[in-house]
Protein backbone atom coordinates (compact mmCIF):
# COMPACT_ATOMS: atom_id res chain seq x y z
CA UNK A 1 0.00 0.00 0.00
CA UNK A 2 2.83 2.47 0.92
CA UNK A 3 4.22 1.17 -2.28
CA UNK A 4 1.28 2.27 -4.32
CA UNK A 5 0.85 5.80 -2.74
CA UNK A 6 4.80 6.85 -3.76
CA UNK A 7 3.82 6.14 -7.35
CA UNK A 8 0.76 7.56 -7.32
CA UNK A 9 2.41 10.87 -5.61
CA UNK A 10 5.32 10.80 -7.83
CA UNK A 11 2.44 10.62 -11.06
CA UNK A 12 0.83 13.84 -9.19
CA UNK A 13 4.41 15.57 -9.21
CA UNK A 14 4.46 14.63 -12.49
CA UNK A 15 1.03 16.13 -13.71
CA UNK A 16 1.49 19.31 -11.35
CA UNK A 17 5.27 20.29 -13.78
CA UNK A 18 4.55 23.66 -15.16
CA UNK A 19 2.76 23.99 -18.79
CA UNK A 20 5.85 25.49 -20.32
CA UNK A 21 7.48 22.06 -19.50
CA UNK A 22 8.97 20.81 -23.17
CA UNK A 23 6.72 22.84 -25.23
CA UNK A 24 7.85 25.33 -28.21
CA UNK A 25 7.62 28.80 -27.72
CA UNK A 26 8.23 32.19 -29.30
CA UNK A 27 10.19 35.27 -28.73
CA UNK A 28 7.72 38.43 -28.47
CA UNK A 29 10.38 40.88 -27.43
CA UNK A 30 10.99 43.45 -30.05
CA UNK A 31 14.87 43.87 -29.67
CA UNK A 32 15.14 40.77 -28.94
CA UNK A 33 15.64 38.35 -25.69
CA UNK A 34 19.22 37.49 -23.56
CA UNK A 35 19.67 33.81 -22.97
CA UNK A 36 21.45 33.65 -19.88
CA UNK A 37 24.06 31.17 -17.88
CA UNK A 38 22.22 31.08 -14.95
CA UNK A 39 18.24 32.14 -13.93
CA UNK A 40 18.95 35.74 -12.63
CA UNK A 41 20.05 38.62 -14.30
CA UNK A 42 23.31 38.98 -12.96
CA UNK A 43 24.12 35.75 -14.74
CA UNK A 44 26.79 36.12 -17.62
CA UNK A 45 24.75 36.49 -21.09
CA UNK A 46 25.54 33.78 -23.19
CA UNK A 47 23.46 35.09 -26.22
CA UNK A 48 20.55 37.02 -27.63
CA UNK A 49 17.41 35.00 -29.17
CA UNK A 50 15.63 37.42 -32.17
CA UNK A 51 11.91 38.48 -32.30
CA UNK A 52 10.04 35.34 -33.73
CA UNK A 53 12.63 32.71 -33.27
CA UNK A 54 11.56 29.29 -32.05
CA UNK A 55 13.05 27.72 -29.03
CA UNK A 56 12.21 24.41 -26.93
CA UNK A 57 11.37 25.00 -23.27
CA UNK A 58 12.97 22.32 -21.15
CA UNK A 59 12.07 23.15 -17.85
CA UNK A 60 10.26 25.74 -15.53
CA UNK A 61 12.83 27.13 -12.48
CA UNK A 62 10.36 28.22 -10.38
CA UNK A 63 12.21 31.54 -9.71
CA UNK A 64 10.18 34.89 -10.60
CA UNK A 65 10.81 38.17 -12.18
CA UNK A 66 8.91 41.09 -12.27
CA UNK A 67 10.41 44.11 -14.47
CA UNK A 68 9.11 47.70 -15.63
CA UNK A 69 9.31 48.39 -19.50
CA UNK A 70 8.17 51.40 -20.45
CA UNK A 71 5.89 51.98 -17.70
CA UNK A 72 4.12 48.41 -18.04
CA UNK A 73 4.81 45.47 -15.38
CA UNK A 74 5.93 42.16 -16.97
CA UNK A 75 6.26 39.50 -14.87
CA UNK A 76 6.77 36.26 -15.31
CA UNK A 77 9.33 32.82 -14.66
CA UNK A 78 12.80 32.21 -15.56
CA UNK A 79 12.98 28.93 -17.85
CA UNK A 80 15.78 26.66 -19.51
CA UNK A 81 15.66 26.64 -23.18
CA UNK A 82 17.16 25.17 -25.76
CA UNK A 83 17.95 26.74 -29.38
CA UNK A 84 19.98 25.14 -31.88
CA UNK A 85 23.71 25.43 -30.40
CA UNK A 86 23.13 26.38 -26.76
CA UNK A 87 21.35 25.43 -23.57
CA UNK A 88 20.09 28.68 -21.38
CA UNK A 89 18.50 30.43 -19.40
CA UNK A 90 15.98 33.19 -19.93
CA UNK A 91 12.63 35.42 -18.35
CA UNK A 92 8.99 33.93 -19.98
CA UNK A 93 7.76 37.06 -19.83
CA UNK A 94 8.75 37.77 -23.17
CA UNK A 95 7.72 34.47 -24.51
CA UNK A 96 4.29 33.19 -26.30
CA UNK A 97 2.54 29.36 -27.16
CA UNK A 98 1.64 31.04 -30.61
CA UNK A 99 3.35 33.96 -32.81
CA UNK A 100 1.33 36.68 -33.41
CA UNK A 101 1.01 37.32 -37.77
CA UNK A 102 3.01 40.18 -39.04
CA UNK A 103 5.01 41.05 -42.34
CA UNK A 104 8.74 41.02 -42.29
CA UNK A 105 10.78 43.19 -45.07
CA UNK A 106 14.22 43.02 -45.49
CA UNK A 107 17.16 44.89 -47.20
CA UNK A 108 21.08 45.55 -46.72
CA UNK A 109 21.27 46.02 -43.14
CA UNK A 110 17.86 47.22 -42.94
CA UNK A 111 15.00 44.73 -40.88
CA UNK A 112 11.39 46.44 -41.12
CA UNK A 113 8.66 44.02 -39.58
CA UNK A 114 5.38 45.24 -39.52
CA UNK A 115 3.73 43.17 -36.16
CA UNK A 116 0.12 41.43 -35.83
CA UNK A 117 -0.95 42.07 -39.62
CA UNK A 118 -2.83 39.36 -41.49
CA UNK A 119 -2.07 38.97 -45.01
CA UNK A 120 -3.56 36.43 -47.43
CA UNK A 121 0.21 36.26 -49.05
CA UNK A 122 2.12 32.90 -49.44
CA UNK A 123 5.39 34.53 -48.07
CA UNK A 124 5.49 36.51 -45.09
CA UNK A 125 9.26 37.51 -45.38
CA UNK A 126 10.07 40.00 -48.36
CA UNK A 127 13.18 41.58 -49.72
CA UNK A 128 13.71 45.33 -50.60
CA UNK A 129 16.86 43.65 -52.97
CA UNK A 130 15.72 43.52 -56.72
CA UNK A 131 12.66 46.13 -56.34
CA UNK A 132 11.92 49.32 -55.06
CA UNK A 133 8.14 48.24 -54.06
CA UNK A 134 7.43 45.10 -52.46
CA UNK A 135 3.66 44.51 -52.58
CA UNK A 136 1.21 42.98 -49.43
CA UNK A 137 -2.17 41.71 -49.71
CA UNK A 138 -3.99 42.03 -46.39
CA UNK A 139 -6.43 39.88 -45.03
CA UNK A 140 -10.39 40.79 -45.10
CA UNK A 141 -11.12 43.26 -41.67
CA UNK A 142 -7.54 43.76 -41.17
CA UNK A 143 -5.26 47.05 -41.80
CA UNK A 144 -1.91 47.90 -41.01
CA UNK A 145 -3.15 51.32 -39.14
CA UNK A 146 -2.47 51.52 -35.63
CA UNK A 147 0.53 48.40 -36.10
CA UNK A 148 3.56 48.71 -34.37
CA UNK A 149 6.65 49.04 -37.07
CA UNK A 150 9.87 47.70 -36.03
CA UNK A 151 12.84 49.11 -37.55
CA UNK A 152 16.45 47.56 -37.10
CA UNK A 153 19.00 49.33 -38.65
CA UNK A 154 22.68 48.58 -38.90
CA UNK A 155 24.17 50.37 -42.03
CA UNK A 156 22.76 53.61 -42.50
CA UNK A 157 23.11 57.43 -41.40
CA UNK A 158 19.47 58.12 -41.31
CA UNK A 159 16.15 56.57 -42.19
CA UNK A 160 12.68 58.57 -42.34
CA UNK A 161 9.46 56.85 -42.68
CA UNK A 162 6.30 59.03 -44.87
CA UNK A 163 2.88 57.27 -45.77
CA UNK A 164 -0.60 57.91 -47.51
CA UNK A 165 -3.37 56.16 -48.65
CA UNK A 166 -5.60 55.72 -51.42
CA UNK A 167 -9.06 55.51 -52.11
CA UNK A 168 -10.94 53.83 -55.00
CA UNK A 169 -14.35 53.44 -55.88
CA UNK A 170 -16.01 49.88 -55.54
CA UNK A 171 -19.46 48.53 -56.67
CA UNK A 172 -21.26 45.82 -54.55
CA UNK A 173 -23.82 43.41 -55.53
CA UNK A 174 -24.86 41.09 -52.88
CA UNK A 175 -21.92 40.04 -52.27
CA UNK A 176 -19.60 40.18 -55.10
CA UNK A 177 -18.43 43.11 -56.06
CA UNK A 178 -16.37 44.88 -58.50
CA UNK A 179 -13.25 47.25 -57.74
CA UNK A 180 -11.95 50.30 -59.58
CA UNK A 181 -8.48 49.66 -58.27
CA UNK A 182 -7.32 50.37 -62.01
CA UNK A 183 -8.77 53.29 -62.42
CA UNK A 184 -8.79 56.78 -60.89
CA UNK A 185 -8.10 57.50 -57.78
CA UNK A 186 -7.94 59.80 -54.73
CA UNK A 187 -4.05 59.85 -53.09
CA UNK A 188 -3.46 61.74 -49.97
CA UNK A 189 -0.22 63.61 -49.30
CA UNK A 190 2.44 61.77 -47.93
CA UNK A 191 3.15 61.96 -43.77
CA UNK A 192 5.61 61.26 -41.98
CA UNK A 193 5.47 58.64 -38.77
CA UNK A 194 6.81 59.66 -35.65
CA UNK A 195 9.09 56.99 -33.75
CA UNK A 196 7.36 56.00 -30.69
CA UNK A 197 11.05 55.05 -29.09
CA UNK A 198 14.22 53.90 -30.51
CA UNK A 199 13.42 51.56 -33.68
CA UNK A 200 9.83 51.50 -32.74
CA UNK A 201 6.70 53.03 -34.83
CA UNK A 202 2.91 53.39 -34.90
CA UNK A 203 1.28 53.22 -38.47
CA UNK A 204 -0.94 55.83 -38.56
CA UNK A 205 -4.66 55.42 -38.91
CA UNK A 206 -7.62 57.03 -40.82
CA UNK A 207 -10.88 58.62 -40.16
CA UNK A 208 -14.30 57.97 -41.34
CA UNK A 209 -13.88 61.72 -42.59
CA UNK A 210 -10.53 60.22 -44.81
CA UNK A 211 -12.41 57.15 -46.57
CA UNK A 212 -14.65 58.74 -48.74
CA UNK A 213 -12.51 61.41 -49.98
CA UNK A 214 -12.26 61.28 -53.93
CA UNK A 215 -11.26 63.08 -57.08
CA UNK A 216 -13.80 65.00 -58.83
CA UNK A 217 -14.74 62.96 -61.64
CA UNK A 218 -18.70 63.29 -63.86
CA UNK A 219 -20.95 60.11 -63.25
CA UNK A 220 -20.75 59.58 -67.73
CA UNK A 221 -16.71 58.42 -67.23
CA UNK A 222 -17.77 56.38 -64.15
CA UNK A 223 -20.60 54.38 -66.15
CA UNK A 224 -18.28 54.45 -68.95
CA UNK A 225 -15.69 52.54 -66.74
CA UNK A 226 -18.18 50.40 -65.27
CA UNK A 227 -19.14 49.25 -68.51
CA UNK A 228 -15.55 48.91 -69.97
CA UNK A 229 -14.19 47.58 -66.67
CA UNK A 230 -17.22 45.21 -64.75
CA UNK A 231 -19.76 44.75 -67.36
CA UNK A 232 -22.88 45.24 -68.88
CA UNK A 233 -24.68 43.14 -65.80
CA UNK A 234 -23.19 46.42 -63.64
CA UNK A 235 -24.02 48.69 -65.56
CA UNK A 236 -27.95 47.78 -64.92
CA UNK A 237 -26.48 48.10 -61.09
CA UNK A 238 -25.78 51.74 -61.41
CA UNK A 239 -28.06 52.94 -64.28
CA UNK A 240 -29.95 55.11 -61.32
CA UNK A 241 -26.73 56.26 -59.37
CA UNK A 242 -26.66 60.39 -59.39
CA UNK A 243 -23.49 60.20 -57.62
CA UNK A 244 -20.52 58.34 -56.21
CA UNK A 245 -22.10 58.13 -52.70
CA UNK A 246 -25.22 56.43 -54.06
CA UNK A 247 -25.72 52.44 -53.53
CA UNK A 248 -24.32 50.22 -55.26
CA UNK A 249 -21.43 52.68 -55.56
CA UNK A 250 -18.90 53.59 -52.76
CA UNK A 251 -15.24 54.69 -52.11
CA UNK A 252 -13.38 53.09 -49.56
CA UNK A 253 -9.29 53.24 -49.07
CA UNK A 254 -7.97 50.71 -51.23
CA UNK A 255 -3.98 50.76 -50.60
CA UNK A 256 -1.92 52.20 -48.15
CA UNK A 257 1.67 53.38 -48.61
CA UNK A 258 4.53 53.46 -46.24
CA UNK A 259 7.86 55.08 -48.16
CA UNK A 260 11.11 54.71 -46.31
CA UNK A 261 13.66 57.17 -47.20
CA UNK A 262 17.60 56.15 -46.47
CA UNK A 263 20.33 57.70 -46.58
CA UNK A 264 23.94 56.24 -46.11
CA UNK A 265 26.71 57.63 -44.33
CA UNK A 266 27.88 58.94 -47.82
CA UNK A 267 24.68 60.75 -48.10
CA UNK A 268 23.17 58.69 -50.82
CA UNK A 269 19.35 58.52 -50.49
CA UNK A 270 17.38 55.36 -51.81
CA UNK A 271 13.34 55.50 -51.58
CA UNK A 272 11.75 51.88 -50.61
CA UNK A 273 7.65 51.44 -50.64
CA UNK A 274 5.61 48.91 -49.18
CA UNK A 275 2.05 49.17 -50.75
CA UNK A 276 -0.86 47.13 -48.52
CA UNK A 277 -3.41 46.47 -50.12
CA UNK A 278 -6.76 46.89 -48.56
CA UNK A 279 -9.59 44.40 -49.59
CA UNK A 280 -12.82 46.51 -51.13
CA UNK A 281 -16.75 46.31 -51.71
CA UNK A 282 -17.44 44.65 -47.99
Amino acid sequence: MNFLKQILLVALIICATPTWSQEQAYVIADNGLSIREKPNLNSKKIGKLKYGQSIKIEDDTGEKLVILDNGKTVSGNWVRVKTRTKYGYVFDGYLSKEMSEGIEVDYKGLSLKIKNLKSTDEFKVKSFFDTDTVTVDVELGDTPEGKTLLLKNKDYKRISIFQKFENSISISNEGPHCDLTKWKHYSSDWKPIEQINRGTFEVLSYTTEDWPKFVNISMEELKQEISNYCGSDWMKLVKNAKSINDYPISVSTSRILLKFIITDFDDKVIEKIIAFNIPMGC
